[in-house]
């Protein structure tokens, strides 16, 4: 069957339900968790490209997910921002964005394989977990996205747990600090969910989901996602001053001027359309810190 529309391939339409700018939100904590590894003096690049590879693969498949059952639970329409539309906007049908879930969650399971060959028990245990996570987050009768708990989930799965997965592919080992040094890359990952459910919030409230934002208001949701970049720059120099990481880890203050345009701008607007470049804006900038975390600890260990 062929699933090209409106001049689109079926692989291009799976590059945007992708949604490539978030991609580096499953990018950065392996980065960061392979730097702490190198760090403490053990490096392969097999295991690095497979896990760098599967995380991008599983990221992938979770946004065609969330697409798929969105359009499917009512929650999406052609006017729906920061979706790819696919579905809705009548590209693609639903069992193909199904089908290149599956085929994104499939590659990735055989580089699982990979990953389990080299690190042992621990890999395939926090690799089930993380499986079991992206599962929950977009399906099954209550799904993650759908509640308060959201941002949570996002938090550790994408901020601590890639990062220590990441870490035992390379080491066979977890150390707690490993651990404590992954809370920084947390704060901005969450922050993106939280922007995305903050613009989002009509739409949502008329779907039947409870996101954090819908359950504090769109005040107490701002309030958090503040706290969340805060928690960013914070966390890492507790992290600097408890001997966890590197003083180097300080460079992370060159991502800083990105913070006031999306402190303000998160409270400067309802409308979605407006709010889009707040939610691309903090991916930006959980990019650029986390690029400067792992630079910041790599040239601290060294030096």
């Amino acid at each position: 069957m062929n699933f090209a529309y409106l001049g689109r391939s079926t692989l291009n339409e799976w590059f945007w339900l992708a949604r490539p700018f978030s991609l580096t939100a499953a990018a950065v904590p392996v980065l960061f968790g392979t730097t702490l590894a190198f760090s403490d003096g053990a490096f392969a690049w097999g295991p690095f490209l497979a896990m760098l590879l599967a995380s991008l693969l599983i990221q992938a498949a979770t946004n065609m997910f969330n697409e798929f059952y969105d359009e499917k639970r009512g929650l999406d329409t052609a006017a729906s921002v920061g979706i790819a539309g696919s579905i809705v906007q009548g590209r693609l049908h639903a069992r193909a964005v199904l089908l290149g879930a599956l085929f994104c969650y499939t590659a990735a399971a055989v580089l699982g394989f990979y990953l389990v060959f080299v690190g042992g028990w621990k890999i395939l245990a926090l690799g089930l977990l993380s499986a079991l996570g992206g599962y929950l987050y977009s399906a099954g009768p209550r799904p993650i996205a759908y509640t308060a708990a959201s941002e949570v989930a996002v938090f550790l799965f994408m901020g601590v747990l890639i990062v220590a997965i990441a870490y035992a592919v390379q080491t066979a080992d977890l150390p707690p600090r490993v651990l404590l040094a992954a809370l920084p890359i947390g704060g901005p990952v969450a922050a993106i969910l939280l922007a995305n459910n903050i613009r989002d919030m009509e739409s949502d409230r008329q779907g039947g989901r409870r996101t954090l934002p819908i359950r504090l208001g769109r005040g107490g949701g701002i309030f958090v996602y503040r706290l969340l970049l805060l928690e960013t720059y914070a966390s890492v120099a507790a992290l600097i001053a408890l001997g966890i990481v590197p003083l180097g880890a300080g460079l992370v203050v060159l991502s800083l001027p990105l913070l006031p345009r999306l402190w303000r701008g998160i409270a400067a607007t309802h409308i979605p359309r407006l709010l889009d470049p707040i939610v691309k804006g903090t991916a930006g900038l959980h990019a650029l810190f986390g690029l400067l975390y792992c630079a910041g600890v790599l040239l601290g260990n060294l030096f």
